[in-house]
């Protein structure tokens, strides 16, 4: 199957005729879906896709993230989330190009021939909706201004910096590694830097892919009569300046380019002096251009001079060391990397300073911060809120932030301290880490919370569920233009391999038959965990299969309980209890399932370090579990209110050698495609970029 990508930004004009075009393509072999990314828009967009719904194998995002490339990258993640053949054909157009009816067939016919290339770009003629003048038309590069391919390029081998934007294909296993669009560069607003598409294409290159190109696969693009005017040319000159500038190693403004600006101004006095009109647009648009690339060079350079690394303060209501917090170190180490100065601020919890400790020894910065709560705490919530208006603002400015990140594990834990951030006229993001329940506020929390969300830039979730449950309960307190993502949590897949030597040694030291079935559960020993649930599943399983075991990696408040449970059913020899365990990845790959039976979720971690290991994962089918396993092969959903048919479906697991072991392989490749850790620090990068 074929997919076409296209992002919009008030296309309403030219969409119309485009989406006609595509109603006539002769279908290629497998089919094909469109996706259209509407980045914002503001007129009747929305309204002329809807009325192709049914005439085309159509589906529509929203990106809120204002440029195309950003737009593109989302509709990619949407599409990457979904199964596909790694040999798959992506393809990328605008929304004011109309493909002529055997477009798809002849790109599908020419990636079939050149089953070595990774690259492939069509031809690309005019749709003039005014000629221009033939002398502008003489002079212009029409590739930079306009997007047109050159007459007369023949089938085969292309430098990938002449495959443009309006006609190119890559097979999905190239985005499947982790490449994106630059979503700095590109249209995006008024002013901005050509080249998105250059950029990605010799990107490409480095990475040792090929380009080819197939005249035969052809659009029209569309050129409304204001870019056929001078004024109009000439800042696309400028604007390829400044991109053109992105594509150097070097910031400086070479000497070259100085004479050749000399040169050119000499020239354009001189052709005005003959009122040579052709001679004075050459040169306009060679000054033009440098123009453009000395104010990106010089701009970087004052940025270079002056700016320091962006302070961000990471913080939450934390209670307790579980997933969550574990992602908030994660990230700081990532914005680290990425040029932030990170600071992870949090309360005092069992094992903090043991935590803390090991994640200095990393080069994490962590201290201890905790702010008086009157949104998340009943009692006290007036003389907290004193507290806070009294000291509130001098215990957050003290750390210096630029932004501050909040991550809330529940409904408004977190929100006291983006009340003070919002006071502090901070700005600020959040973090989403559960689905949280659909409660009304009380008449205390519903003005302050409103007051925290004013500050708030941006929101992205570990989940769809978790956006979704999130946006559910503060849409209406959020600004239009905050930005939304999803962000899911990530997993060192270099850490947390398959390894049969690993799997041996890990059983050796908990005491457990090389041979033995075990079912393994890392996660906290408290009720949203149900692990009462998984003792009772393991009892009913455990007269069938009397070689089994039950691994439970963890701590929490239900531990005594349980311990008491698994002696009165005498199975103290069979249900081990392993406490915290720093180095999991030692411990997973002795488990021959995974199972995770909480009664809501926002992601759950644990299930992908399983499935990096190359294990089942089995978890109830709750919001944030259901994210990663609904359409997962290595893994498998229960009914979280059916034990009975739980259990059965368990049993048949434990039955099935050879399914298990074809779960597994799916299992670590999907971990691998989905949750690496340069595809989160990518994700995490592009969320970040532009909001401090």
């Amino acid at each position: 199957m074929l997919t076409v990508l296209m992002a919009t930004y008030n296309g309403a004009a030219t969409l119309p005729e485009v989406l006609r075009a595509y109603t006539a393509l002769a279908r290629p072999a497998g089919g094909w879906r469109l996706v259209i990314a509407d980045n914002g828009s503001s007129d009747a967009t929305a309204e002329v896709i809807a009325a192709f719904q049914g005439r085309l194998p159509l589906s529509t995002l929203h990106v809120a993230r204002r440029g195309k490339n950003a737009a593109l990258n989302a509709a990619l993640e949407l599409v990457l989330r979904q199964r596909g053949d790694g040999q798959e054909l992506l393809v990328f157009t605008d929304d004011d190009a109309i493909p002529q009816v055997d477009w798809l067939r002849r790109l599908q016919h020419c990636a079939a021939r050149q089953p070595g290339h990774a690259l492939f770009g069509g031809a690309i003629v005019p749709a003039w909706r005014l000629p221009p003048a033939p002398w502008l038309l003489a002079r212009t590069p029409a590739g930079l201004t306009w997007g047109l391919t050159e007459r007369g390029l023949p089938d085969g081998p292309i430098y990938p910096g002449l495959v443009w934007g309006a006609n190119m294909a890559a097979r999905r296993r190239i985005f499947a590694d982790g490449l994106r669009f630059d979503d700095s560069i590109g249209p995006n607003g008024a002013s901005y830097a050509m080249g998105g598409e250059v950029n990605f294409n010799l990107r490409l290159a480095q990475a040792g892919h090929l380009a080819w190109f197939c005249p035969q696969a052809c659009v029209a693009h569309i050129i409304r009569a204001h870019q056929v005017a001078v004024p109009w040319v000439l800042r696309r000159a400028w604007l390829h300046g400044r991109g053109r500038f992105r594509q150097q190693t070097d910031s400086t403004v070479p000497r070259w380019m100085l004479g050749r600006f000399l040169r050119d101004s000499i020239g354009w006095l001189g052709a005005w002096l003959r009122r040579d009109r052709e001679h004075m647009f050459v040169r306009r648009w060679e000054l033009a251009n440098i123009a453009g690339y000395c104010q990106e060079a010089w701009q970087k350079a004052w940025q270079n001079r002056v700016r320091r690394p962006a302070r961000i303060l990471i913080t939450s209501y934390s209670g307790e060391l579980g997933g969550m917090e574990l992602r908030m170190a994660q990230e700081a180490r990532m914005l680290d990397g990425a040029g932030y100065h990170s600071l992870l601020a949090l309360r005092r919890f069992a094992g903090f300073d043991r935590w803390a400790q090991g994640l200095r020894a990393r080069q994490v910065r962590i201290s201890v911060y905790q702010p008086p709560l009157f949104i998340e705490h009943w009692p006290w919530r007036r003389l907290n809120l004193l507290r806070a208006r009294l000291t509130g603002a001098w215990r957050l400015r003290r750390y210096r932030a630029d932004l501050v990140h909040v991550a809330f594990c529940w409904t408004a834990y977190g929100a006291s301290i983006l009340w003070q951030a919002s006071r502090c006229r901070l700005p600020a993001v959040v973090s989403v880490h559960n689905a949280f329940p659909l409660e009304p506020f009380s008449a205390w929390q519903r003005p302050l919370l409103a007051t925290a969300m004013q500050c708030v830039k941006g929101v992205y979730a570990v989940s769809p569920s978790a956006l979704q449950h999130f946006m559910d309960l503060y849409r209406d307190m959020l600004a239009p233009g905050t930005r939304l993502a999803v962000i899911p949590n990530g997993v060192d897949t270099d850490l947390f391999t398959v390894s049969d030597e690993r799997r041996r040694l890990a059983r050796e030291q908990l005491g457990l038959p090389q041979d033995a079935l075990v079912l393994g559960s890392v996660a906290r020993l408290s009720p949203q965990k149900r692990p009462e649930a998984l003792l009772a599943m393991f009892l009913r399983l455990r007269p069938r299969f009397p070689g089994l075991y039950l691994v439970l990696a963890g701590t929490g408040p239900l531990e005594a309980a349980l311990r008491l449970q698994v002696q009165a059913a005498g199975a103290d020899g069979q249900v081990i209890f392993t406490g915290y365990q720093a180095r999991i990845e030692l411990l997973m790959p002795a488990f021959d399932l995974h199972l995770l039976l909480s009664r809501n979720e926002g992601f759950g971690i644990a299930t992908i370090e399983a499935m990096a290991c190359g294990v089942p994962a089995v978890g109830t089918d709750v919001p944030g579990t259901h994210d990663i396993l609904h359409d997962c092969a290595g893994g498998l959903l229960l009914p979280l209110a059916d034990e009975l048919a739980a259990c059965e479906s368990v049993a048949s697991l434990l039955q099935d050698a050879p399914r298990r072991a074809q779960m597994a392989l799916a299992a670590r490749r999907e971990a691998e495609q989905r949750y690496s850790m340069p595809r989160l620090e990518r994700q995490l990068r592009q969320f970040y970029a532009g909001l401090v």
